[in-house]
């Protein structure tokens, strides 16, 4: 569904991205700024490829560590969260450029929390990886009293993230066989799944 990832502004100025990025680091800085830090380690590169008012594009490589293709959307919580989407795929690739993490990593499939089709187990832990700081982040404005968090679709969005990760969470630690450096790496998802399990007990749709 992306047409290529080319430069693109979408026909919005330059200013438009880099205030709606601005806002994004800002809420991070005020709610996860532990993350926003890593973020501003890691991020080297940020490609403008369109602009879209009805859905968003985002997508980041392997081969190409620093960097992530994004378009622009007028809800800053989708922004922010593909933000940390892409980056958190960028830490975790650079990572798999050391170590595969997993001794069977690409079979069998799997059912995946994000995409339709089977996974082989390496997809599935990408998208835990890449949506369990976006669950800490709503989790962060929802304790700290947030104007959004008072929304039906956020507090919809917030829920429907948690039970996404737990899916996941759930498949890949039922399932993985890890390398002797990967054992840490699950044993930090696990701690963060049985977190995620007590907010999700609290949770219940608007």
């Amino acid at each position: 569904d992306k047409t290529g990832n080319q430069l693109d502004l979408g026909g919005k100025p330059a200013s438009k991205w880099s205030d709606c990025l601005g806002r994004c680091f800002d809420l991070l800085d005020e709610y996860l700024p532990s993350l926003g830090a890593e973020l501003r380690t890691v991020a080297q590169l940020i490609v403008p490829v369109g602009y879209d008012p009805e859905r968003h594009l985002s997508a980041s490589y392997q081969e190409y560590i620093g960097a992530a293709y994004m378009t622009l959307h007028d809800n800053d919580m989708t922004m922010v969260e593909a933000l940390i989407h892409e980056f958190q795929h960028n830490k975790i690739n650079a990572a798999f450029q050391q170590d595969p993490l997993l001794k069977n990593a690409f079979h069998p499939l799997y059912t995946s929390p994000v995409r339709p089709d089977p996974r082989p187990l390496h997809g599935v832990i990408l998208a835990v990886h890449a949506f369990q700081p976006v669950a800490a982040l709503y989790e962060a404005m929802d304790a700290a009293d947030h104007p959004w968090a008072k929304n039906p679709s956020w507090r919809r969005r917030y829920k429907q993230v948690i039970d996404k990760i737990r899916d996941g969470a759930a498949t890949t630690l039922g399932n993985a066989e890890p390398t002797s450096i990967g054992e840490s790496y699950f044993a930090d998802m696990a701690r963060w799944d049985a977190h995620f399990e007590q907010i999700q007990q609290t949770l219940v749709a608007p």
